[in-house]
């Protein structure tokens, strides 16, 4: 969907593109209200100007006043691509109900343009590490708060934003066949993240995963 936003720059892009989009965001983060923002994203309004979003299993403080998106209790800087998914998911938010079922990225819209890159930076990663041993993932989910799934041969569902659960879905390869992996989400994400950043979320994700293995 369309958020009035440039998308979010890839993992490694250009730090002016990066200072684009994270001005943007906060261009509509004044104009907003707040509390209606937290109404349909599920954050809290701690302060006038603040919001406390949970992202994957770390709280974070965003503050419009002073233009800012850190760790709510840490001191240590987040990372700029995770504040701009957080950003990102703030103002695109719609608050729409989870719809009937979950869905692969290749069911997207433009899922289909997308999924080659989609899959060489948010499936590849996971299957070069736990293609083998799948099992594996569960463990180095639950650092993130993921829980199992109960699907293929391992799977984990992961509450990314209060609104975006996302399962990851993993099966072992055997002699004919390599091990191979999928991503499900709610049919109706794209009310609350665009295309782009659905990729960075899950190749976030991914990375976590594997170096939590």
């Amino acid at each position: 969907m369309d958020n009035g936003l440039p998308p979010l720059p890839s993992p490694g892009g250009y730090e002016q593109a990066y200072a684009v989009s994270y001005d943007l965001a906060f261009s509509k983060l004044r104009k907003a209200d707040l509390a209606d923002i937290c109404l349909r994203s599920g954050g809290a309004l701690i302060d006038p100007d603040v919001i406390q979003l949970r992202f994957l299993n770390r709280d974070y403080r965003i503050d419009r006043s002073r233009g800012s998106v850190s760790f709510l209790s840490d001191t240590e800087p987040a990372p700029i691509a995770e504040k701009l998914l957080i950003l990102h998911y703030l103002v695109t938010a719609k608050g729409t109900p989870p719809g009937n079922g979950q869905i692969s990225f290749k069911e997207f819209p433009e899922g289909m343009v997308y999924y080659p890159t989609f899959y060489k930076r948010a499936i590849r990663p996971l299957l070069n590490r736990f293609g083998a041993s799948p099992a594996k993932l569960i463990p180095a989910a639950e650092m993130f708060g993921g829980v199992d799934a109960h699907q293929g041969d391992a799977a984990v569902t992961v509450q990314a934003f209060p609104k975006v659960a996302m399962t990851w879905v993993l099966w072992c390869g055997n002699d004919e066949f390599p091990a191979e992996g999928t991503i499900l989400v709610d049919r109706n994400i794209q009310d609350y993240l665009p295309t782009e950043d659905i990729v960075v979320l899950c190749q976030t994700i991914a990375i976590k995963f594997c170096r939590a293995a």
